[in-house]
């Protein structure tokens, strides 16, 4: 068969789209193979609500403007690894408050120091800047969605679904 129109101008469009991330067959689910747990990605600064393997919910977050690999108290670093989560609780500072366990016992063990590791809001006095907050990293090591909303729904799943661990990556 004799096509009338040579094919490379279609075949360079669609490799072009493809490069820039426009064209993709289906975005990759990040709660795959997870139970019903919170995820961070740290290098996407992203929060995911896992729910049986699925997404259910997504955040933007900020994290210790320390970077990442918590090890010792004062680092400004968010720690990565698998934590137990505690009850969220009101914060005059931050909305709410949902406690990480960190350090591990087994961390703990290692001579990693810290506490009052957690996943909140934004400072009180910066709340009316909303997702702004999350652009860039701030906390002293903890998690930061952008708005009080945003805290107020993970905080209502995490007890709704009895949720007990959070993974940070």
């Amino acid at each position: 068969m004799i096509l009338k129109y040579p094919l490379w101008p279609l075949i360079f469009i669609l490799v072009t789209l493809a490069a820039s991330g426009l064209c993709y067959a289906a975005k990759a689910n990040p709660c795959e193979g997870h139970e019903t747990s919170l995820l961070v990605d740290t290098n996407k600064h992203k929060l995911w609500l896992c729910q049986e393997g699925k997404p259910v919910g997504e955040y933007k977050v900020a994290i210790g403007k320390g970077g990442i690999d918590k090890g010792e108290e004062g680092d400004n670093k968010t720690p990565l690894g698998e934590y137990s989560i505690g009850e969220p609780r009101p914060s005059s500072r931050f909305g709410i408050f949902i406690p990480i366990g960190y350090p591990t016992q087994e961390q703990v063990l290692k001579g990693y120091t810290g506490n009052d590791v957690g996943l909140h809001g934004p400072y009180d006095f910066l709340k009316w800047l909303a997702e702004v907050t999350t652009r860039s990293d701030w906390t002293r090591g903890c998690i930061a969605v952008g708005t009080y909303k945003a805290i107020s729904e993970v905080a209502r799943w995490v007890k709704q679904r009895k949720v007990a661990k959070i993974l940070i990556r």
